[in-house]
């Protein structure tokens, strides 16, 4: 399984990245990026639109205390965001391949897999 990072949903929700990424694979996303994804508020309605559409296919990851310790663990070794956090701490817990443009915020993270679509 994949989990795609925020921005990887935002740059399908703008059309920067294609469908094409999206295959038989199932997708899973931590439930922060929904907030971060749809929060933006100069959003325009296509994207909104398209990004809604797109987390409907996809598998949501919601918050429990294991993902949550790991969060924090990922926070105490290194600054980052909270939604950096949720998002790694995701993909460690499943397991994943994460997806993100942002490669270099989560290198640091032993045993994370990373991809960035936007070099594939």
């Amino acid at each position: 399984m994949r989990c795609f990072d925020t921005n990887v949903v935002i740059y399908l929700g703008n059309q920067t990245l294609g469908v094409s990424i999206i295959d038989e694979e199932p997708i899973c996303y931590a439930s922060v990026s929904l907030i971060e994804a749809l929060g933006y508020p100069d959003i325009l309605a296509a994207e909104e639109q398209r990004i809604k559409e797109l987390f409907n296919t996809m598998i949501e990851i919601p918050l429990n205390t294991s993902l949550i310790q790991t969060a924090v663990e990922l926070r105490q070794l290194k600054r980052m965001s909270l939604g950096d956090a949720i998002v790694a701490a995701t993909a460690l817990e499943n397991d994943c391949e994460l997806w993100t443009a942002n490669t270099e915020d989560f290198i640091h993270i032993d045993g994370l897999r990373l991809r960035n679509p936007l070099k594939a």
